[in-house]
């Protein structure tokens, strides 16, 4: 199903390169703000996302951008999950695959949507000094849908904020319903 998935969105980003005006390489890394839903004792984690773009201009106005990002994410817990009032923490690694629509506004402003995919590297749980793998009670892929907005300099420097709600379960046999809510700021290059 990976594959699958991989493979289709390489065929939809060969085909939109062919009918490009201009494609740019870029580099992005920023500040994560995540926590996962349906906590009621949930809090928020610092975490980074870092990775390459590919921004493809179809017009002067339209552009996809497909990304390839590590994202730290997870949550904060006032309670542990098994042993009481005890503060707990969730991280969650995960290697992120969205394909950004961008629509220019003004001279350099953008506004963004589009879906996202991700693919969980590592998660752990850590209480205390203890940390415990957890990722064999994790869904292996995550999808999503983000949000944002830009702004890029002319000499290829800019500034996003971006904000990905998650549209599926992140634990497996889990009847409530966890998902990722990331709100992201940080910095972009294009070559």
């Amino acid at each position: 199903m990976k594959k699958l998935i991989l493979c289709g969105i390489l065929a939809i980003g060969a085909m939109l390169t062919a009918k490009a005006q201009k494609v740019n390489f870029g580099v992005k890394g920023g500040l994560n703000i995540a926590k996962l839903t349906a906590y009621d004792d949930s809090k928020t984690l610092a975490g980074f996302n870092v990775g390459g773009l590919v921004h493809i201009g179809l017009t002067d106005s339209w552009a996809i951008q497909p990304e390839l990002l590590y994202s730290a994410q997870g949550t904060k817990r006032s309670n542990a999950l098994l042993i009481g009032n005890i503060p707990g923490t969730v991280k969650l690694n995960y290697v992120n695959i969205p394909v950004m629509v961008q629509y220019t506004i003004a001279d350099a402003f953008f506004v963004e949507a589009g879906p996202q995919l991700g693919i969980l590297a590592s998660a752990k749980y850590r209480v205390n000094n203890h940390t415990s793998d957890i990722k064999d009670n994790m869904k292996s892929i995550d999808f999503g849908l983000g949000l944002g907005c830009g702004y890029q300099f002319d000499m290829g420097l800019g500034v996003n904020a971006r904000y990905n709600f998650g549209l599926t379960n992140v634990f497996d046999n889990d009847n409530t319903n966890h998902k990722n809510s990331v709100a992201q700021i940080g910095l972009f290059y294009q070559f």
